[in-house]
């Protein structure tokens, strides 16, 4: 099994997962009534709050696996972009020694 092969299962499983548990937070959300209205039975806000938390965490695992598919790419462009603002400000730097404004102030 390639490297790269293996990466795509290992993101497509994360992103298949964390729909999987998006689904379930929010099935968990829509069953749990967070009511006190009915003292004799445990309230159900724990069900609820829960939902709410599978959900963040599926969001998360989905978010994941999208970043670990596209790792290489997003470094790239987060490499070039922090490459051209390097080079802006040695430029910025360079055009005030040039002119002199340093220490003019």
């Amino acid at each position: 099994m390639t490297k790269t092969r293996k990466k795509k299962i290992i993101s497509f499983s994360l992103i298949i997962c964390g729909i999987i548990v998006l689904i379930a937070g929010i099935i968990m959300v829509q069953t749990g009534f967070a009511t006190f209205e009915d003292e004799t039975v445990e309230p159900r806000v724990g069900l609820y709050i829960g939902g709410i938390f599978t959900i963040i965490g599926g969001v998360f695992l989905t978010i994941g696996g999208m970043i670990y598919l596209n790792f290489d790419g997003l470094k790239q462009k987060a490499l070039r972009n922090a490459g051209k603002i390097a080079d802006a400000v040695d430029e910025e730097r360079n055009k005030e020694k040039q002119t002199g404004t340093i220490g003019d102030e």
